[in-house]
């Protein structure tokens, strides 16, 4: 309020000042007025009581002047009336005509008719700033209910609105919908569904919250409705409601969901593309480790049968040369030896290099005797002592797993070799409910975090690795990769089937 009468100034004093001084100088006229009244009817009313006509002028003062100026027309009166009206007396109490008594009683009643005026000039005038203040009230309420973006209305039980702000009226371009219900103003099925959400309201007796729809003359909106139960000033049950307008959020929204419905058929499709993509470079790995394989064999076969063979024969050559021996001289006889020697040297290369590239135990006595022949070569060649555990329960199985088992043996003992350092090395091989679980462990100096990092990313696998998870892939397996200070560990885990029941035994190879 301070601020308010500071931001009034000059101007809000100056227009109290003039009212201060109406007032006043509306008392004084007043009493004026029944003063000169009072000496006209002097003839007629005589002197025992001049006061007549200065009761008026009290009470004027003190209904719509004000304490102040009411006082001022008392004591005015009763100078007046010495002075004026009985002029000859001059207040002279020997004077016969001279009441006192008048004068006191005429004081005491001014000062009851104050009294009373005052207390009710004041409650008028807190009557007065009251309605002053409701009206304020109303019209601030109006202005605010009327300035807010959401739909705002009151409603009697009966469903009829008892209040509407100006955004319903102009949405109905009506003056008022006062008494008006929903079916007045909606389509039956909508109508319909608000009083059933009314009725809720008032059957729970709490706010609800609601999403409502109406039919304008641009298409279909939707609402966000927030109902709740109140009372009036009688104590008649109302419904308040508060709707905001939501359809350009909702058809953003539904936009968005059909966006999204979009980018999700493409992602199905482009995943249906890639599986099928990746569907045929597995076949194509696949087809091309098969014909790796197939290359290995028919090399290792050409190696066998045909160098072989040829090796054979030249051996014989030498041997029947070496018979002769004693008619060549020295030097002759010399070479013929060392050629000799050359060529069973040659011999045994080719045939582990033929072995190496497709073991014949492989296809003719299965994945025990072939395991078994090359780890003890392996162990010979390298100097690393390898223990090779083959359980009881690990039969013959389909070719195609045999060979993917020995692959990865051979893979893993090749890497032991290059890379770890370690002098010994472990294979477990076991099969149980229909699953070969092979085991490969060395004791050397691990792979380093960076490396195992680069393993698990299958952008940067080696070939080595790569070509162990494709072959166990194909074949629905999972390989694993384990390695800290103390080694390296690969766990194969296979589903297979078996191809023959041959008994086995347990064997240890170091």
């Amino acid at each position: 309020m301070a601020a308010e009468h500071s931001q009034a100034g000059p101007d809000f004093n100056r227009i109290v000042t003039r009212s201060a001084v109406t007032r006043y100088a509306a008392a004084v006229l007043a009493t004026i007025v029944a003063l000169y009244l009072r000496d006209i009817l002097t003839p007629f009313l005589g002197s025992t009581n001049p006061y007549h006509t200065l009761w008026a002028a009290v009470v004027f003062s003190a209904w719509y002047c004000g304490l102040g100026p009411s006082i001022l027309s008392t004591l005015l009166g009763l100078v007046g009336v010495g002075y004026w009206i009985l002029p000859s007396f001059h207040f002279h109490p020997a004077a016969p005509s001279f009441n006192l008594n008048a004068m006191i009683g005429f004081g005491l009643f001014s000062g009851l008719i104050i009294a009373m005026g005052e207390s009710n000039r004041r409650a008028g005038a807190k009557h007065i700033a009251a309605e002053r203040e409701k009206e304020r009230a109303k019209a601030l309420f109006e202005t605010f209910m009327d300035n807010s973006p959401a739909a705002t209305y009151l409603k009697d039980e009966e469903g009829k609105y008892v209040y509407a702000n100006r955004m319903i009226r102009e949405r109905f371009h009506l003056p008022s919908i006062v008494g008006k219900t929903d079916f007045d103003l909606f389509p039956a099925e909508m109508a319909s569904e608000y009083r059933e959400h009314d009725a809720l309201v008032f059957g729970e007796d709490k706010a609800l919250e609601f999403v409502e729809h109406s039919m304008e003359a641009d298409g279909e909106h939707t609402w966000l409705s927030v109902k709740f139960p109140m009372h009036d000033t009688d104590g008649k049950k109302l419904l308040g409601g508060k709707s905001l307008d939501i359809t350009d959020r909702e058809r953003a929204e539904q936009a968005l969901r059909e966006a999204r419905q979009e980018l999700a058929q493409r992602v199905t499709e482009r995943t249906i593309e890639l599986s099928r993509a990746n569907q045929g470079l597995r076949e194509l790995s696949a087809r091309l480790l098969q014909m790796q394989d197939e290359e290995r064999r028919r090399i290792a076969r050409e190696l066998h049968d045909s160098v072989g063979q040829m090796l054979a024969a030249i051996s014989m050559n030498i041997a029947l040369v070496k018979s002769e021996s004693d008619r060549l001289s020295p030097v002759i006889s010399r070479a013929v030896l060392e050629n000799e020697q050359m060529i069973q040297q040659i011999t045994r290369e080719i045939r582990t290099i033929s072995h190496l590239l497709h073991p014949p135990l492989l296809d003719e006595a299965g994945l025990r005797s072939a395991l078994s022949w090359f780890v003890e070569q392996f162990s010979e060649r390298s100097q690393i002592a390898v223990r090779l555990e083959i359980a009881p329960s690990v039969d013959r199985m389909e070719p195609e797993a045999e060979t993917a088992i020995f692959r990865v043996v051979q893979e893993c003992l090749t890497n032991i070799h290059k890379h770890s350092g370690s002098p010994t090395a472990l294979i477990r091989l076991n099969q149980e409910d229909g699953h070969l679980r092979l085991e490969v462990r060395d004791f050397g100096q691990g792979i380093s975090p960076e490396k195992q990092f680069a393993l698990t990313s299958t952008a940067k696998t080696g070939v080595g690795l790569r070509g162990m998870r494709e072959r166990v892939g194909q074949l629905g397996g999972v390989l694993d990769v384990h390695s800290d200070n103390t080694g390296t560990m690969i766990n194969v885990v296979l589903p297979v089937s078996l191809s023959s029941n041959a008994p086995s035994t347990t064997e240890r190879v170091a």
